[in-house]
């Protein structure tokens, strides 16, 4: 089914959407802040659809806590450092940081699942490795606008992407059994979503809210574009980014699907090109190029 496979570039083309429309966004409110609602607004959507989608409950219950683990590790953590590298690398940056996630779940299943490590993935992680440090070091050149500038320190800003990719493999891992065992993947993603919804509201209201106070803006005084810019980016990011990821998966060729959901960091730059008006640098092509083409390595090997 030709729609079912393309629906992996139709993921990636969601999230690089919700990337571009998100560095204002943040801007406004903070990364937190941010991750808070587009996740709690996303969440929401998703529990109704999933509603539709339950068919064994008792597979499901099952499966809940390693799905609640993932949905911490991979949502509540995960999304909270990629947007906060967001805020601090910009987009095209923070994409191609993020793209180590397909190293890091081969790295992972080597060592909790014993899977060995052939010469071509190694091959493949040590090529993301290299278009990584080119998209680093040589794409911003002959770039001003302001998402090309780092905010705060470089290194904490690497850090957070990395370690994004980190905790998105780790979630998908810990995941793995319970779609190997027939749970439903929108119903799963649900669980995992709201699970990382309800621990960023639990975060907010005990430690971010006593902590900063006044010191943020009052959410009051942002106008309706904002919230409907907001739920936006959680919809076409969240919602029909990961909807349309999973559906692929289960009717077309997971290879083929998988990666094309992983083309993200090219797909960006024409993006970054439209919205700032400011060709990428060659070394950004040149580098996403190579992070792309190590993923697709990893994916089908």
């Amino acid at each position: 089914m030709m729609f079912a496979e393309l629906s992996g570039l139709v993921a990636a083309l969601c999230w690089t959407i919700s990337s571009l429309l998100a560095p204002k966004l943040i801007a406004q409110i903070g990364a937190f802040r941010f991750n808070l609602f587009r996740i709690s607004f996303a969440a929401s959507l998703m529990c109704i659809i999933s509603l539709w989608r339950i068919n064994e409950l008792g597979t499901l219950a099952h499966f809940i806590l390693p799905l609640i683990l993932s949905g911490l590790l991979g949502i509540l953590v995960g999304d909270s450092f990629l947007f906060s590298a967001v805020h601090r690398l910009g987009p095209r940056r923070a994409g191609v940081l993020f793209a180590m996630n397909a190293p890091f779940s081969i790295v992972l299943a080597w060592l909790f699942l014993g899977e060995a490590l052939s010469f071509i993935e190694l091959l493949c992680c040590a090529i993301v490795l290299i278009g990584v440090a080119i998209a680093i070091l040589f794409g911003k050149q002959g770039q001003t606008h302001d998402w090309e500038n780092t905010k705060g320190s470089l290194a904490v800003g690497v850090s957070m992407a990395l370690m994004a990719g980190l905790c998105q493999a780790s979630g998908a891992l810990v995941a793995k059994p319970a779609l190997l065992a027939g749970v439903d993947p929108i119903v799963a993603s649900a669980v995992r979503v709201t699970t990382g919804a309800i621990g960023l509201l639990i975060t907010y209201c005990f430690y971010f809210k006593p902590r900063y106070g006044e010191n943020i803006s009052s959410m009051k005084a942002l106008p309706c574009a904002f919230w409907l810019r907001l739920a936006l980016v959680a919809t076409v990011g969240m919602v029909i980014g990961m909807s349309m990821l999973v559906w692929g998966v289960g009717n077309a060729n997971v290879g083929i699907v998988t990666t094309l959901s992983a083309t993200v960091p090219v797909l960006i730059l024409p993006g970054l090109w439209l919205t700032t008006k400011q060709r990428p640098a060659l070394g950004a092509w040149i580098g996403a190029i190579f992070v792309v083409g190590g993923a697709v390595g990893i994916i089908l090997n």
